[in-house]
């Protein structure tokens, strides 16, 4: 295994690392408080949609269920940038943030190249054009709408993402690299070659009543899960930069770490240790006892062995203590998001805190015995919140944990 260097300040000597500005594209919206109330309500945004509604046709034609990007992004060019770009703008606007040093930069992650305009090239046969959406091309189109100088980087860890994103880009900060990170993913991700590819893996959800009730998290009747589509932009920055401005602290990121799971491709080690290692190595390095944690925001898949897995790292960490902590998964309600997922849900951490509720986890209405935390079902729950836990889990066996804590 191994593991970032994210740690708190306190321990090191080294810089504090706050978040001050938020900034959400999901399929509820385009605007960051549009999409958290609609969390917070319990709806769904997942609906029926046929191939060619993207642009693409399929050899059958058929309808899939998903949960995609508003509109005004998917007629760009190309919606994983066009998003990135829309949520840094949100971001830096909350954070009360007109002008960046040179110190500042930008982690925008993505865990596949752009599909849509890469479908339209390959058309074309024209593979050779630098305009293509390569991974990098959403971190490198925030880098140029706000002149950054400092790094500009775009990690690829599947799932794991956009909290891997967060975490690298505290690294910047508390390493003296960069005062300002704007740090988060995106993923526009329903196309046929996606979907189809993760039916023949047998992770997409099945056999359910409407699409709204499809993605049941941690349910005993759960099948797998359905795509979502969207982005979120967190700026991360230098507490000093931070008090010295004025700004409005939403949160402080303490601790943040990375590990690998060395079970396979798609499969998770069922007794999630992997997981668990690295929540008790961040809670080490933060210096946090587990009884400080108050809510946990789950990367809650709504496939079998996922959902298990990560409950079992929960008790492993936590032991009899498990059983007070309110643990979410935003999944039912927006879909899966597969490289935002981590920074979007990291977001809705914070955004948690802020509000002192947490989300619901909606269609859980059937208990798995061996599912037995409190995952907060269906009605979000006003509670004091000054811990919150993040996880993450990506394919080929990323695993991402982050720390936030409320100013």
């Amino acid at each position: 295994m191994s593991d970032s260097a994210s740690g708190p300040a306190e321990s090191t000597g080294r810089r504090q690392v706050v978040v001050t500005g938020i900034g959400l594209v999901t399929p509820f919206g385009d605007e960051r408080e549009t999409s958290w109330s609609a969390i917070c309500q319990g709806r769904s945004a997942v609906q029926w949609f046929e191939q060619n509604d993207h642009g693409n046709s399929g050899p059958l034609g058929r309808r899939w269920v998903g949960a995609s990007a508003p509109a005004r992004f998917l007629a760009s060019a190309e919606p994983v940038v066009s998003m990135a770009v829309f949520a840094a703008r949100e971001a830096l606007s909350h954070a009360a943030l007109s002008r960046l040093s040179e110190q500042a930069g930008c982690v925008i992650g993505t865990s596949k190249l752009g599909l849509r305009s890469f479908s339209k090239a390959m058309k074309t046969s024209d593979s050779s054009d630098p305009a293509l959406p390569w991974p990098n091309a959403a971190a490198r189109a925030v880098a140029s709408e706000w002149n950054l100088r400092g790094p500009a980087l775009c990690p690829v860890a599947a799932c794991a993402t956009g909290l891997v994103s967060l975490v690298r880009g505290a690294d910047l900060i508390r390493s003296g690299e960069c005062d300002v990170v704007l740090a988060g993913s995106s993923d526009a991700s329903l196309v046929p070659i996606v979907l189809g590819s993760f039916q023949r893996l047998g992770v997409m959800a099945r056999e359910f009543e409407s699409p709204a009730t499809a993605c049941r998290p941690f349910d005993a009747e759960r099948s797998g899960f359905v795509i979502g589509e969207g982005a979120a932009v967190l700026v991360l920055e230098d507490r000093e930069h931070a008090v010295t401005r004025g700004a409005n602290i939403l949160a402080q990121f303490i601790a943040g770490g990375m590990a690998s799971d060395p079970c396979g491709m798609t499969q998770v080690d069922p007794a999630g240790t992997s997981l668990a290692w690295l929540i008790r190595d961040v809670l080490r390095r933060a210096h946090v006892a587990p009884d400080e944690i108050d809510a946990i925001n789950l990367h809650g898949t709504a496939t079998r062995a996922n959902d298990i897995a990560e409950s079992r790292a929960v008790h492993a960490v936590f032991g009899s203590a498990a059983d007070r902590l309110a643990c979410s998964s935003q999944k039912g309600a927006i879909g899966h998001l597969l490289g935002a997922a981590g920074s979007v849900e990291s977001a809705i951490a914070v955004l948690s805190m802020r509000d002192q509720i947490v989300p619901p986890t909606i269609n859980l209405r059937t208990p798995d015995p061996q599912c037995d935390l409190d995952y907060v079902p269906n009605e979000s729950r006003p509670m004091r919140l000054r811990t919150v836990l993040k996880l993450s889990l990506g394919f080929g066996g990323h695993v991402a944990v982050g720390l936030f804590r409320a100013p």
